[in-house]
């Protein structure tokens, strides 16, 4: 993803909605929201910036972790409106 971490913080309540409250996110280690019973878990790890002439991207990669008693189908649904509220669905 073209951001940081703190850019992740900021999207997170719209890209997950009701699932926000219930959502762990730690980044290089660091435990950034923390869910008494986490339903998801987003692991993040900052990579080298990506240069372009002048332009600076920062580039952090995630991995989300569903709770085992979610189904494929509730996993693709919140998938697709984290990748569109994130920017990576087109």
């Amino acid at each position: 993803m073209g951001c940081t971490s703190a850019d992740l913080m900021r999207w997170l309540p719209q890209a997950l909605g009701e699932l926000h409250t219930n959502t762990s996110l730690v980044v290089d280690g660091q435990v950034l929201k923390e869910a008494a019973h986490p339903q998801l878990r987003i692991f993040g790890s900052s990579q080298s910036v990506r240069k372009i002439v002048l332009l600076e991207i920062p580039v952090l990669q995630v991995r989300l972790q569903f709770s085992e008693s979610w189904s494929q189908d509730d996993c693709e649904v919140v998938l697709n409106r984290f990748d569109l509220c994130v920017g990576m669905g087109g």
